[in-house]
């Protein structure tokens, strides 16, 4: 199996988030071990990345550190509101 094969296989982190100031409007997080999140607000996403400390270096293969760098990104991008408007 190839790496893209292994791409697909790899685990997602998924959880809701709360904005501490504005409308408090809860959000969902999917993160993935290889470093990339999405946002969702309902079924619709806001905005998507990748954790920029974690997208290269000399470990490529995936792992949990790199998902909770990027769920850390996406919580950071709601309080900031950074690339999104709020509904």
């Amino acid at each position: 199996m190839g790496s893209a094969g292994a791409r697909t296989l790899c685990r997602m982190i998924s959880a809701e988030y709360t904005r501490t100031s504005g409308r408090n409007l809860t959000y969902r997080i999917c993160a993935d071990e290889w470093g990339a999140y999405k946002i969702y607000l309902g079924d619709r996403e806001l905005m998507s990345g990748r954790d920029a400390l974690t997208a290269h270096g000399s470990h490529r293969a995936p792992n949990k550190r790199k998902a909770a760098g990027a769920y850390h990104l996406a919580t950071q991008a709601i309080e900031s509101l950074r690339d999104m408007r709020e509904f």
